[in-house]
């Protein structure tokens, strides 16, 4: 069984494999070396993978040195694809475990992977398994925090499921602009990118997936746990290649 911790900068996110079963996952906040212990205890973990945008805490390296062969994921970390990205160094973890996760999940190039969490990403995986980049932008809710951070008016609105459209107040065109305004952006690239790849499939996961899901026009598929997928496929194939 393999061990997979997805480390961002407030949470940690874990998950348990059975090949390619995601068994269980789990969300800690603040995860000391006796939550993790007691949550693998009852499963015979046989390889590890972290994957960090956070600080790594500073007792796990030697926790899993204790217990298990274990790899943290990187630039160098063999690809169940080929990364052509001019700066691999540069390139966010969790953009290359969501399209691994893809592959994992049976999806085919050519093939977008949208991850709407604190930034908004949006990847290509273009047919011939190549990867060579895609786009950032600020996440929905970073969008209503900056415009109530860098002006001196404007209030910080409160995130709705279901914002409106028009906005007919200064809160709910506040909500319009960065939801909805989110949404036609996203909209608008599916499109550009589809006219190059007809066949495209986009995949969606992250934190406001669910909001996306909704309201997206675009078919798209929806995966909670892409990353944490990703990453197992990543060390399976980075163990088998070594």
């Amino acid at each position: 069984m393999h061990l997979i911790l997805d480390i961002g900068n407030t949470r940690i996110k874990g998950g348990i494999f059975e090949q390619a079963h995601l068994t269980e996952a789990e969300t800690f906040t603040a995860m000391t070396p006796e939550d993790l212990t007691a949550w693998v205890q009852p499963f015979r973990i046989s390889r590890a993978m972290i994957s960090a945008t956070g600080s790594i805490p500073e007792w796990l390296p030697g926790w899993l040195d204790a217990m298990v062969p274990w790899m943290e994921l990187d630039h160098h970390t063999p690809l169940p694809f080929t990364n052509a990205y001019r700066t691999p160094e540069t390139l966010g973890r969790d953009r290359i475990a969501g399209l691994a996760g893809a592959l994992a999940l049976g999806y085919q190039p050519p093939f977008l992977v949208i991850d709407a969490g604190t930034c908004i990403t949006v990847d290509l995986l273009e047919e011939g398994l190549l990867y060579r980049g895609g786009s950032i932008s600020p996440g929905l809710r970073m969008r209503l925090q900056a415009m109530h951070s860098f002006t001196a008016r404007l209030p910080l609105a409160e995130w709705q499921d279901d914002p409106p459209w028009p906005g007919t107040d200064t809160a709910g065109a506040l909500l319009a602009g960065a939801q909805w305004g989110g949404i036609c952006e996203l909209e608008g690239m599916i499109t550009r990118y589809r006219q190059k790849h007809p066949n495209l499939n986009v995949i969606v996961t992250g934190g406001d997936l669910v909001f996306l899901a909704n309201h997206l026009n675009s078919l798209i598929f929806a995966h909670p746990e892409l990353v944490l997928i990703g990453l197992n496929q990543i060390l399976t194939y980075a163990f088998d290649a070594g």
